[in-house]
């Protein structure tokens, strides 16, 4: 009785297999069944679900399982889980080893996109140095050299940052700056020379200078020179006297004639440091103008380059002479005096401030209105202004002859007017 209970329900279970593969034909004629026309033997994979109630069923003899599933093949790739409720369901391991061996492959794992995160916030930096061109770094990392005395930086994080900036022969100098997302922030610095740097570019720079009047031996030649014009002295109560001038000058000794309106002359003469006056030089004219005459003669342009030759000074300059650019200035170094001369556009002195240590004694003298006389460049005018001080010396010159031919006798107070220079 059992035996034909499980007879019955193993044709139902195969009706039902049957019935549940795709595209299974309508209810025909029973025909002898054979293994090409076996339905459970032939068909789509097989589903988990059918399968799963094979086994559990337990109907069908094991081999015949197994000869379908070899057969028809699995339609589903069986995970833990389903392996596990397969096993429950009384399937033996040889079953469970060939479901694994005829399962369909899992489909590939789709690849993950991964969205890579965002940039972080940054900002740009434009850094600029004179004289070009500088080292940069940043927070103590080196960025690279400016071309053109610039360099652009990006993608640096926002924040404060020191920059740094070095050349060699200069001072090194930094500087903050505030980097801010999305936008550039600029910085500049100028770097100052160091001493060797200074005094390199200050021999090149008075090198230009004594070209520029000529050359040293032609402004060697005008340290002697006789000159006719006019001087204005500003007395220190603000009045000033005007005469006409005549004037001899050479290194050790010179001669000064001044005459009024009147006609009255007057003559100091110098041989070296010392002086003489004329006759009718007294009061107080007698007491000012051999000092006024003296700085006339020791502040002639030729004059105070030859000191400036000397050993006693050293020649400093901030900017490179070759460079160009802004107004040139020359600064002489000696144990007392500091000379600053500031040169104009042909490399001219223009200014020559001359300090003491001490402060006192200091002037500004002024040049002007140069004249080419043979190959030298004569400032034809020139003035004389203390610090602190209203008193002051101007001269115009008209007409100058470069080394006269004098004895040392026409140095001396000649009682009466200079012989006018042949035109």
């Amino acid at each position: 009785m059992i035996a034909a209970v499980r007879i019955f329900r193993g044709s139902l279970l195969l009706v039902g297999l049957a019935l549940a593969a795709p595209g299974a034909p309508p209810f025909q004629k029973k025909q002898p069944a054979t293994k090409s026309s076996d339905a459970f033997l032939n068909g789509p994979p097989f589903t988990f679900e059918q399968v799963l109630l094979f086994i559990r069923e337990n109907v069908i003899p094991p081999r015949r399982q197994r000869d379908a599933i070899v057969n028809r093949g699995l339609g589903f790739s069986p995970g833990p889980e389903e392996l596990a409720r397969l096993k429950a369901a009384g399937a033996s391991d040889p079953m469970l080893q060939l479901i694994r061996d005829r399962a369909k492959p899992a489909p590939p794992p789709k690849p993950v996109v991964r969205t890579p995160p965002p940039p972080p916030p940054s900002g740009g930096l434009t850094l600029t140095c004179a004289p070009a061109e500088c080292e940069i770094s940043v927070g103590g990392v080196a960025k690279g050299t400016t071309s053109g005395g610039s360099l652009q930086l990006s993608g640096l994080r926002p924040g404060p940052v020191t920059v740094e900036f070095r050349r060699p022969g200069y001072i090194d100098a930094s500087g903050q700056a505030t980097i801010e997302a999305g936008s550039v922030s600029g910085l500049r610095a100028t770097l100052e020379p160091d001493r060797q740097t200074r005094e390199s570019f200050g021999a090149v720079l008075f090198k230009k200078v004594l070209d520029s009047l000529g050359g040293d031996d032609a402004v060697r030649h005008t340290r002697s020179f006789q000159a006719e014009g006019s001087v204005t002295l500003w007395q220190g109560d603000g009045r000033a006297a005007r005469w006409s001038l005549s004037l001899r000058v050479r290194p050790d000794r010179a001669l000064v004639q001044v005459r009024g309106a009147a006609g009255v002359l007057h003559e100091v003469s110098f041989l070296g440091s010392q002086f003489k006056t004329s006759k009718g030089l007294k009061g107080a004219d007698a007491q000012e103008l051999p000092v006024a005459f003296g700085r006339l003669r020791d502040r002639q342009l030729a004059a105070v380059i030859g000191l400036l030759s000397g050993p006693k000074f050293k020649m400093l300059a901030d900017q490179d002479p070759d460079a160009g650019g802004a107004d040139a200035v020359l600064t002489a170094e000696g144990s007392t005096e500091t000379i600053t001369i500031v040169l104009d556009r042909d490399l001219r002195p223009a200014q020559v401030r001359i300090g003491t240590a001490s402060g006192l004694g200091s002037e500004i003298v002024t040049y002007s209105d140069y004249l080419k006389k043979g190959p030298a460049f004569v400032p034809m005018t020139m003035q004389i202004r203390p610090d602190a001080s209203p008193k002051g010396i101007e001269i115009r010159l008209d007409h100058v002859q470069i080394a006269p031919k004098l004895k040392d006798s026409d140095y001396n107070p000649r009682g009466k007017p200079i012989p006018p220079l042949a035109r």
